[in-house]
């Protein structure tokens, strides 16, 4: 008696795992998660979203719809505080730090990404601890 090996094994049961639960996802339930206009967690904020908080600067903005953004994570950040600042980014090129967010009004803005450390490394070649925003106006 011949025996599969473990890996085609394994392969196997995670697909009939996959099958059957994408079996119990229902259709009304996959429309819904589809019709949500923006995540109030995650790395993407939209503009109306923005606008909607009432704040008069694209700094304000965030700090009342994604306070998070500029929370300071990583392994080490209780016992050595980072001394890195979060860079801002729009059109492919560094805008600066936040300081640069204090002079965008919400309404000029599209959507705004936040961008892990790894993520700024790869895309644009900065190193920070802190990762980065990226911005997308409306008149681009």
């Amino acid at each position: 008696m011949s025996r599969l090996p473990m890996r085609v094994t394994t392969m196997i049961l995670s697909a009939c795992a996959l099958v059957g639960c994408a079996s119990l996802a229902t259709p009304n339930a996959m429309a819904h998660a589809k019709s949500a206009d923006a995540p109030k967690l995650g790395n993407e904020v939209s503009g109306t979203e923005l606008t909607a908080s009432g704040a008069t600067t694209l700094y304000d903005a965030l700090v009342r719809t994604r306070r998070q953004y500029f929370a300071q994570r990583g392994a080490t950040s209780m016992m050595l505080p980072t001394n890195d600042a979060i860079l801002v980014f729009r059109a492919g090129m560094l805008m600066g730090e936040m300081d640069v967010l204090k002079m965008l009004r919400p309404t000029d803005v599209r959507v705004v990404r936040r961008l892990t450390a790894v993520d700024t490394y790869y895309k644009y070649g900065k190193h920070v601890s802190v990762g980065g925003l990226e911005i997308e106006l409306v008149n681009e």
